[in-house]
């Protein structure tokens, strides 16, 4: 009886391994034939049989599904078709999958440099990462992360930019220079045989090589800027700390890091590194205006304006600091009137107001500068010409109130 049933057993198998090696014919018959349209349904099929083939079996038909994945456009499709083919691959068709691997990733390279000129960005990325799985070239994964970041796909860039940070990817390349004798300059070639053949030819002379920068500074900035972009403050931090202890001198990762305990609450540790982005960029405008920003709510009035001040002795058409600056000047208004409010009408006290009027006056005036300036950089500015209007208007300067009105008016 045992023996009836080990026969029987046997003949099913059989019949089965049949049946796998028929649907992985069928399959290949399709795909020489260029009958593509049952391919799909012959790979989906021999799926459900081949799990139990042989090695050579399945060798061949994953090799098969590879081949015929590969000349679509199903571009997760081929990732995992390829990932089939690695985990059962044999000798037989590995040179096969291989050429066309390489045939694949240079057209899929192509196609997304078209998708990046016509601002098809997320396409783009995506044919990228592609090709990085297909050839293993870091470049592609570099290039994938950083074109999802100009599609402002952040959550799809950072993977590709943690995956990078753990390769230690730089990106660092040897380029192969050469003087060229007609343009007087010297010139990279792509190669190193290419720069010989123009030795060779006598067109170039005195060949040098140097090294491209390193990216993994601005691969670990990213991480942290992206961090910021979707709001884990804490995360953002963490990586730019990381980020500084690689390039300690790069004040935009200092600005960054301020900024992030900005909007924690945390003014003194914002204060302190804005202070040493200033001491290591001393010629930076907006570093001096943030200071007096933050100065000013702090009440420390006298060292705002020292900030401010430092700001426009760089950039001194800056509508922002202007402005500020103008605002600051213009609060110490506020206690002026308090005073002239509160006199009484005898003699005294009509000399005390004329002397605070003057005051007052003398203040206007010194923000009309930074108001007027201003008005030269955006003559449409309606809070700038709104304000000189009325201290036009208080200093009796009836020319310059018409001409505020004008441009009041006009927008």
């Amino acid at each position: 009886m045992k023996k009836k049933v080990l026969a029987i057993a046997l003949l099913g198998f059989a019949t089965m391994t049949m049946a796998q090696k028929n649907e992985v014919k069928a399959l290949e018959k399709a795909i020489k034939s260029g009958n593509l349209a049952n391919v799909k349904s012959l790979i989906s099929t021999a799926e459900g049989v081949i799990g139990n083939a042989d090695d050579k079996t399945k060798a061949k038909f994953y090799y098969l599904k590879a081949k015929a994945v590969l000349s679509g456009k199903d571009y997760d499709g081929i990732v995992k078709a390829l990932a089939d083919f690695e985990a059962n691959k044999s000798n037989k068709y590995e040179a096969e999958i291989s050429q066309l691997k390489t045939e694949l990733s240079g057209k899929i390279v192509n196609e997304a440099i078209e998708d990046a000129n016509k601002g098809k960005h997320e396409a783009s990325a995506k044919k990228l990462l592609t090709a990085y799985r297909l050839n293993g070239d870091q470049e592609y994964l570099y290039y994938a992360a950083n074109t999802y970041i100009s599609a402002k796909k952040y959550d799809k860039s950072l993977p590709l930019l943690e995956e990078l940070k753990q390769l230690d990817y730089t990106g660092v390349k040897t380029q192969y220079m050469a003087y060229n004798t007609a343009t007087k300059k010297d010139e990279a070639f792509p190669n190193k045989q290419m720069r010989t053949l123009a030795l060779k030819t006598g067109t170039h002379i005195k060949p040098t090589e140097k090294q491209t920068p390193s990216v993994k500074a601005e691969i670990i900035k990213n991480i942290a800027l992206i961090h910021v972009n979707l709001g884990n403050t804490e995360k953002a931090i963490t990586a730019i700390k990381d980020a500084r202890a690689n390039d300690p001198n790069d004040v935009s990762l200092i600005i960054t890091e301020a900024n992030l305990y900005l909007e924690l609450g945390k003014k003194e540790e914002f204060t302190q590194l804005m202070k040493t982005a200033v001491e290591k960029d001393p010629n930076n405008p907006g570093l001096f205006f943030n200071l007096g920003v933050m100065s000013a709510e702090n009440g420390d009035r006298v060292k705002a304006r020292e900030y401010y001040q430092k700001s426009l002795d760089l950039r001194g058409d800056d509508i922002n600091t202007n402005f500020n600056m103008a605002a600051l000047i213009l609060e110490d208004e506020k206690p002026l009137v308090e005073k002239m409010n509160s006199l009484g009408t005898s003699s005294a006290d009509n000399k005390k107001y004329d002397l605070l009027q003057k005051q007052r006056n003398e203040l206007y005036k010194s923000a009309v500068p930074y108001l007027e300036k201003i008005l030269t950089v955006d003559a449409k500015n309606l809070d700038a010409a709104k304000t000189l209007k009325n201290i036009y208007g208080v200093l009796a300067d009836m020319d310059n109130v018409k001409r505020m009105k004008a441009i009041i008016e006009a927008n």
